[in-house]
């Protein structure tokens, strides 16, 4: 059990990778509280972390209002009395176009959901990790943080603004005792994105060819860094960018 005692964190926990990472880190040992805007997709993820005997609880709400944020957070921290993780999962691609092509609306919805919303849950959870002298934060960036992608401007930036958000809490915080660091993931099949490779079956076996390993990720490929960036294991690690993505950014596969 690698992460037995700890109290983790985990919003957007519901599903994709979130959900895969609240499953994981239970498996592990973890009491696991659930963040997610769907009230559904939490109570049947705690369900499934208690079916396979582990513990939590979860609350349905907007990640990225402050008030709201902070109030799970400290209810959780009455619950177990520390936290001991915290995972960033809420956010995504909300619209797509060069900076001529989206509209300025668009460009502050995505800041909104993918940078607001890991800005509001770290500035709650960081007080009781001081405390503590001790925590593990993991953001969610994206491969497209790392190498750009044709019209993917308002995402690329909010990925790239996570990145330097988590070096500079892991240059902030690490003498408190806390670790953060981040994931790039390339494309991974959620059940939100699917959907849409579903309906385009040549976009879905493109976007496997251009992965150095021929194939698109599913959210249990990224529970196993998950885990370890939560876990004492990576104790001497902080302020990283951990590219998760069939090998993409390292080079393109699809002429092969």
């Amino acid at each position: 059990m690698r992460l037995k005692g700890k109290v983790a964190i985990v919003t957007g926990g519901g599903f994709g990778i979130g959900g895969a990472a609240a499953q994981a880190m239970a498996e592990e040992g973890a009491i696991v509280a659930v963040a997610e805007l769907d009230p559904a997709s939490a109570e049947q993820r705690l369900a499934s972390i208690k079916a396979a005997g582990g513990d939590g609880w979860c609350k349905s709400f907007d990640a990225t209002d402050g008030v709201a944020m902070k109030t799970f957070v400290d209810e959780t921290a009455e619950r177990y009395g520390r936290i001991d993780v915290l995972l960033n999962t809420v956010g995504g691609i909300f619209a797509r176009g060069s900076i001529l092509e989206i509209s300025e609306d668009d460009w502050d919805e995505t800041f909104r959901r993918n940078v607001k919303s890991t800005f509001h849950s770290c500035r709650a959870v960081l007080p009781y990790m001081q405390r503590q002298r001790s925590g593990s934060i993991i953001n969610m960036a994206s491969a497209a943080g790392l190498a750009a992608r044709k019209r993917l401007s308002a995402y690329s930036a909010t990925k790239g603004a996570i990145i330097a958000l988590t070096r500079q809490m892991a240059a902030d915080f690490g003498l408190d005792g806390i670790r953060v660091n981040c994931i790039c993931p390339g494309p991974i099949i959620t059940e939100r994105s699917s959907k849409r490779y579903n309906a385009n079956p040549e976009l879905m076996q493109r976007r496997a060819k251009e992965q150095l390993l021929g194939r698109t990720g599913v959210p249990g490929d990224a529970a196993g860094i998950l885990v370890f960036l939560a876990s004492d294991e990576s104790s001497w690690i902080t302020g990283h960018a951990y590219p998760l993505d069939g090998g993409s950014t390292a080079g393109q596969g699809s002429d092969r």
